[in-house]
């Protein structure tokens, strides 16, 4: 059973070449555009019994460079984890399989499913870290780093597991442990906190930033913010403009809100993450 929505692997028949320098300026533009109007959104929160005490502040996105930033902080306690990086996984994207980056980044992901599948019949207890971003013409790939697991001659596994990936598969042992870990991955998630590329790219496919799998592992990088609530705030509004915000609060909230500086950071319950 082939991949979807992948197009004949063998033959190798995409109509048009989609990836390369008119991909780049299409999402490049398109990330000025979605930057610039989740700028303007604003988060209102009220205390809850004075009510005159207002904050608003700017959401936290996922794909910004605050919001890698911190993942980045989030995998620097991997240094602790009691069990040791095994292997680094990457997986390419043979562009000519597919018709645009969309279906691209589909197929990588139904790749990955399957791949994941095999090494859960190695270990059921496989755990491990993927990281999406795009080469330089805006094709997908993916790396993957995993632990609890031994993969006996693992240059002959990848061999056989490249039938089902949609590239190429490169598989190699982590030789520094955890360290060498966080090494790859600070590298990775540290170019989408400088390259609006990679930011928009990730916008325009819906990938995570960092997806964790098995229990363990995600217990003890535990969550990226801190939710439990102390009760004193609620929130009032989330506005996406100064128009809507004086649709919804009135003007003189509206001049308050966009007129002043913001004021933050939000308190801790109130850590707020928009798609």
């Amino acid at each position: 059973m082939g991949l979807s929505p992948v197009l004949d692997s063998l033959k190798n028949n995409c109509p048009v070449e989609w990836w390369g320098p008119h991909l780049v300026h299409e999402i490049e533009y398109e990330w000025a555009e979605t930057r610039a109007r989740r700028d303007a959104q604003r988060i209102v929160i009220q205390h809850k019994t004075d009510l005159a005490n207002v904050r608003f502040f700017s959401p936290l996105h996922r794909h910004q460079a605050k919001y890698r930033a911190k993942q980045v902080n989030r995998i620097q306690r991997l240094i602790d984890y009691p069990r040791r990086a095994r292997y680094l996984i990457t997986l390419t994207v043979d562009p000519k399989r597919f018709y645009n980056d969309y279906s691209a980044h589909e197929g990588l992901k139904e790749s990955w499913n399957k791949i994941r599948k095999r090494l859960q019949r190695i270990n059921s207890e496989v755990q491990g870290l993927t990281v999406t971003e795009p080469q330089k013409s805006g094709n997908p790939h993916m790396h993957i780093l995993l632990w609890n697991i031994h993969i006996p001659n693992y240059l002959k596994w990848a061999s056989k597991t490249y039938k089902i990936s949609t590239g190429h598969i490169d598989i190699q042992p982590i030789r520094c442990g955890n360290a060498g870990a966080v090494s790859y991955l600070g590298k990775y998630l540290g170019k989408g906190t400088k390259d609006n590329f990679v930011l928009g790219c990730l916008t325009r496919w819906k990938a995570r930033t960092l997806n964790i799998f098995g229990t363990q592992l995600r217990e003890f990088l535990g969550p990226l913010i801190n939710r439990n609530s102390t009760g004193e705030w609620e929130l009032w509004d989330f506005v996406l403009s100064f128009d809507d915000c004086f649709h919804k609060m009135g003007i003189e909230m509206a001049e308050i809100v966009y007129s002043s500086p913001k004021k933050g950071p939000p308190p801790l319950e109130m850590g707020f993450i928009r798609p």
